[in-house]
């Protein structure tokens, strides 16, 4: 197994089943065209063309007034994020940690590129309470705006890794 770009000439997008229809249509239908045009980033832990799990991830900026009381950015009210747009898992792999094997993945990735460009951390929208709890337990925190927009900034990102 590895961690790759999504390739449609190697990746097998069509067996994917997460349990998540939008999810699952999500990359078999849209993730190869978001790539194309520069919208995204897509990510698969494979082993050979089966995908197990894939994420999205992106750039992004969240009002300032969104963040926790503790980030202070003076006069910006705008804060650059890498916005991680989906994670999931084949449901034949779920529960034997390949979920926690891709979120560290996208950590790696965060701190290679905050080396290389500005960012404070990572956003993401959780789909439901058990995805927002599934964040939570690696440090992410809710945003003002809503209690599954979570944020997990950079300092707590370099820690885990």
């Amino acid at each position: 197994m590895k961690f790759e770009r999504l390739n449609t000439q190697k990746h097998d997008r069509k067996d994917f089943d997460c349990g998540v229809i939008a999810f699952n249509l999500y990359l078999q239908q849209f993730a190869n065209q978001d790539q194309k045009r520069g919208l995204t980033r897509v990510y698969v832990l494979a082993k050979q063309q089966q995908i197990i799990g894939y994420y999205s991830i992106c750039a992004h900026s969240v009002p300032t007034d969104q963040l926790p009381d503790n980030t202070r950015l003076g006069r910006y009210s705008e804060a650059p994020f890498l916005l991680l747009g989906r994670l999931a898992v084949d449901k034949r792999y779920q529960g034997q940690g390949f979920g926690d094997a891709l979120i560290f993945h996208v950590f790696s990735i965060t701190n290679e590129a905050a080396e290389k460009i500005g960012t404070l951390g990572i956003i993401v929208d959780a789909k439901n309470e058990k995805a927002a709890d599934f964040y939570e337990k690696f440090g992410f925190k809710p945003l003002s705006a809503s209690k599954n927009r979570l944020v997990l900034p950079f300092s707590m990102i370099t820690k885990l890794l």
